[in-house]
């Protein structure tokens, strides 16, 4: 365990703050070309800024540590771990990059001598046999960076790749905003970058306005950097009608029956099902296997234009309705990663993305997919008529039992993984209650080792688990030891799921190794049988951080903890919960292997648009933005403001606007996300306090806006009733000239 004391760095009291302009130890700001086959000639140019809040040193001793929110850290061996992020900027839709270049605003010197210790390799299970010479990287590392005077990185910002989500024109940039000298321990912030992009447009200019989604703009606020400006080249959000399908069920014609329980259900939702078999799409869509036949189906239908789908719903065995096998592989004795994440990610086409070189061996590193899913995917692994009747029966029954001594009811499992992991540190950071206010009304029953400084329930072991979990009501269920596809730790095993109360199924994360390994009946398989309604396991090998203690240490730990932390608030359904967890561990750069580790860890089993929280409940409007008009203004003059508001469910919006003036005016219905714009007038001078609320149509209404101050100075007021006065008595024009001496 790590014995950590934080100091935090305090700028204004410590460190001294400069503008950079030059400097031999920082990387200049030349021409960085993206697009070699685009020459590097004048063309479109936008500025994103970066403003990047201030790190936390972790002193333990001999292994400090820099953190800053939101950020991982650097894993690469033989590396320093400083914190690294991906920023997603978005260009316009139809624009071609052509190059970047980058400034340093402003840095700030942390520290003369601070020993950052290079990165270890990657942990994985003693059996498995890792293909990669992480000792001939690990060595050159060390040579190059920590036996020169070098200043690492040599590059602040590099560019990462090229993304898309949905309807959006990304590029990503991969920032390390530090410059540090091994050798010597000096250690520089760069707080505020200025990023500029250049790009190219279409010699023809389309005019078509993309239509995008609600549920388009609420994603893509929470990935791009320069969300703002990227809205403004769509139009306003377009609401999903009954008419279109945003839940798709792609199943076999033998299921058809079998699957009613859960189309009846998403139905009384209020979700647009509609129910494709595999057979057509075989028959209607081309491609090089069956596979991308599917994934052709996805693109061409997910659009908002089109069905406008946001969950996917997988019922088969993958034997019958193929995963994608891809390139990837951990070990000589593992064999390839197979993902359903590859029908999620549906950016481009497979000749641009998964298979850019056309050799049909997808996902190599060649390969240039992304990692944000348009869509979310789940699965239920079978084909047996019965049980999947079974599993979607209970998958209704756990959405509709209320209650929370079930549903929030959090079983935790875990044992040593190594010498110096203790799986339980893992466990209490995920229901950590000061992280997790939410956490503080869960019942948790705690399993660890004898030897765990966690206290615990009960000794961890096979019998005690298997008695525990049958007679009790787990909502939810986590992990974290060693695996196979069989089982984990010795204390659970595809045997013992006859034993669990499938009246009470749980929503299982398994931090292991092989837990849904496609080569076998697995144990994730076995427990949507009976036992689970949802699954999130590793189908081979999975890499763990040893010594995890927190979310920036990455590999499973982290992407389970991501996982659990969104479902178990209530926000997010199993699905949502799961493409946010790779989007974040792929934006933070939480991955040894970033390609296989997505693959493996990309299948949910369990119906995607299942969640811990009601799915009748409804959530309250986000508080609307600070309106935006004119601060200043004249008596009796009528002024526009606007302000707009999300709702998490789509709903319709009414907007209240309070004038500071005793003066309250309801307008509405709007599209959720639609710019509102409203006229006010003042009769008195003064300062008021323009603020806005938003009530969704089933009365439920958001917090009250920030507010916007606005004056109407004295002098203008009495000017104005002067100009009313003399408007009604135009006699007195020759006595006003007169005073005046005009």
């Amino acid at each position: 365990m790590k014995k950590i004391n934080i100091i935090i760095i305090a700028f204004l009291l410590t460190c001294s703050t400069y503008n950079i302009t030059s400097s031999s130890q920082i990387e200049n700001t030349n021409y960085h070309q993206i697009n070699q086959a685009v020459p590097h000639i004048p063309a479109n140019s936008l500025s994103v800024h970066l403003s990047i809040e201030s790190p936390i040193i972790r002193d333990s001793g001999d292994k400090p540590e820099i953190l800053i929110d939101g950020f991982g850290s650097l894993r690469t061996p033989g590396l320093p771990a400083l914190p690294i992020k991906i920023f997603s900027v978005a260009i316009p839709p139809n624009a071609s990059p052509i190059g970047f270049s980058y400034s340093l605003d402003q840095t700030t010197h942390l520290q003369d001598q601070i020993h950052l210790i290079p990165n270890s390799f990657p942990s994985v299970s003693d059996t498995t046999v890792i293909t990669t010479d992480f000792s001939e990287v690990y060595e050159q590392n060390i040579k190059n960076v920590y036996q020169t005077n070098a200043v690492f990185p040599d590059q602040i910002i590099t560019f990462e790749q090229r993304s898309g989500l949905k309807s959006f024109n990304l590029l990503d940039f991969k920032v390390i905003p530090f410059s540090f000298v091994p050798k010597t321990g000096e250690l520089s912030f760069h707080s505020d970058i200025t990023i500029t992009i250049e790009y190219q447009l279409p010699s023809e200019t389309d005019n078509t306005v993309i239509p995008v989604s609600v549920n388009t703009f609420q994603q893509a606020n929470q990935i791009i950097v320069n969300y703002d400006q990227a809205k403004s080249w769509y139009g306003q959000p377009t609401s999903l009608d009954q008419g279109l399908y945003d839940y798709v069920i792609i199943t076999l014609n033998s299921l058809i029956e079998a699957i009613q329980p859960l189309v009846s259900w998403e139905q009384e939702k209020g979700r647009t099902v509609n129910v494709v078999t595999l057979d057509q799409i075989e028959d209607e869509y081309t491609g090089y296997d069956t596979v991308e036949k599917i994934r052709n189906f996805l693109r061409e239908k997910y659009p908002i234009e089109q069905w406008g789908i946001k969950d996917l719903c997988i019922i088969g065995h993958w034997d019958d309705i193929p995963m994608r096998e891809t390139s990837q592989k951990l070990g000589f004795d593992g064999g390839c990663a197979e993902t359903d994440f590859y029908y999620a990610e549906l950016s481009f086409p497979d000749d641009e993305s998964w298979d850019s070189d056309g050799d049909h061996r997808y996902g190599e590193n060649s390969d240039d997919i992304d990692f944000y899913g348009e869509i979310t995917v789940g699965r239920i692994p079978w084909s047996d008529f019965e049980t999947v009747r079974h599993i979607c029966e209970k998958s209704v029954a756990y959405e509709q039992n209320s209650d929370p001594s079930f549903r929030n009811n959090i079983l935790l499992l875990s044992n040593f993984v190594d010498d110096n992991t203790d799986g339980a540190t893992f466990m209490e950071y995920c229901v950590n209650e000061e992280l997790h206010p939410f956490m503080s009304s869960w019942m948790k029953t705690r399993m660890y080792e004898r030897d765990s400084t966690f206290p615990f329930d009960y000794v961890l072991n096979h019998l005690n688990v298997r008695n525990v979990w049958s007679k009790g009501m787990f909502g939810v269920v986590s992990w974290h030891s060693h695996g196979n596809p069989f089982g984990s730790g010795g204390f659970i095993s595809v045997d013992d799921c006859q034993y669990l109360n499938d009246d009470y199924p749980a929503i299982i994360s398994a931090a292991s190794c092989s837990n849904s390994d496609t080569d076998y009946l697995n144990i994730g398989q076995a427990m949507m049988k009976q036992g689970a309604v949802g699954f999130l396991g590793a189908n081979k090998a999975a890499p763990y951080q040893s010594q995890w203690d927190d979310v920036s240490d990455g590999s499973d730990q982290s992407l389970k903890y991501l996982f659990l932390s969104s479902l178990n608030s209530g926000e997010m359904t199993q699905g949502q919960a799961h493409q946010y967890a790779l989007s974040e561990m792929y934006k933070r750069d939480l991955w040894d292997f970033l390609k296989y580790e997505t693959f493996v860890h990309g299948s949910l089993f369990g119906n995607p648009d299942l969640g811990i929280s009601s799915p009748f409940q409804d959530i309250s409007p986000l508080k609307p933005e600070i309106p935006v008009g004119p601060n200043s203004g004249k008596v009796n003059q009528e002024q526009s403001y606007s302000t707009s508001a999300i709702d998490p469910d789509d709903d319709n919006l009414y907007y209240c606007f309070s004038w500071g003036d005793g003066s309250v005016d309801w307008f509405g219905p709007y599209v959720s996300g639609e710019l509102v714009s409203v006229s006010h007038s003042w009769s008195e001078e003064g300062e008021f306090e323009i603020k806005v609320k938003a009530k969704d149509v089933t009365g439920s209404e958001s917090d009250w806006s920030d507010p916007l101050v606005v004056s109407m100075p004295k002098s203008i007021a009495i000017f104005t009733l002067l100009l009313n006065f003399l408007e009604n008595h135009p006699n007195m024009f020759p006595l006003l000239r007169q005073l005046l001496g005009l």
